[in-house]
């Protein structure tokens, strides 16, 4: 597969590193020469210097051809440039972009690009280490709604799938037994220790937790 990173940085230098690592072709593109250091003298891709806004400097880059596109420069602005000339010029087929703003993350994907925020998945994952070790939120880049991972406790041993999801607010996706994964459906039973991954509501986290025992859950 062949892959157009526009931005140098620490995160573009990374994933550039493992998609070559990895056997794809891959081309990085920073308008400062320096950048360029930070993936090293044996990286087997192009490197290619000027801006990700320009058309002319994109199509040299090989955006004519390339199956995915990367927008990962320190700029949100620039970002989202350099991602709808990616879609809607060269009709890259597979677009993402690095958007800070949360706001301005969710309005993107109205054009129907995939972004990444480290802002929202960041404080998610923060949040979660901060928490007991029952309870963690896991990587998921969407406003309105959280993967969640949580140990059943006492409280909720002995109940079903049933008694603990509510539709429109969270449903169980997955149930780990002594290291076996369960698909489970309305009448599968909890034990106590089981890992539950759920898929929640942001407002209905805390009652989410609390039904699965965790008693230090804020009920909503």
């Amino acid at each position: 597969m062949r892959y157009l990173i526009v931005g140098c940085g620490r995160v573009g230098s990374t994933l550039a590193k493992r998609l070559a690592r990895d056997g794809h072709d891959v081309t990085v593109v920073d308008e400062n020469s320096a950048a360029f250091r930070r993936v090293g003298r044996d990286f087997p891709g192009k490197l290619v210097l000027g801006t990700g806004i320009d058309v002319d400097v994109l199509r040299r880059a090989g955006a004519e051809t390339s199956d995915g596109f990367a927008a990962v420069t320190q700029g949100d602005n620039r970002n989202i440039m350099a991602a709808l000339i990616a879609q809607q010029h060269f009709k890259i087929p597979r677009v993402v972009a690095r958007i800070y703003d949360p706001e301005r993350s969710s309005m993107y994907r109205d054009f129907g690009i995939s972004t990444v925020c480290p802002t929202t998945v960041g404080a998610r994952l923060m949040g979660g280490a901060l928490m007991e070790d029952q309870f963690s939120s896991l990587l998921f880049d969407q406003a309105d709604a959280e993967i969640v991972e949580q140990t059943v406790g006492a409280v909720a041993a002995g109940k079903m799938v049933r008694d603990i999801t509510q539709a429109d607010k969270g449903q169980i996706a997955l149930i780990v037994r002594a290291n076996h994964s369960i698909i489970p459906g309305p009448e599968i039973v909890f034990e106590a220790g089981d890992r539950v991954v759920g898929i929640v509501r942001p407002e209905f986290v805390g009652e989410f937790r609390r039904r699965l025992g965790d008693s230090k859950a804020v009920a909503v």
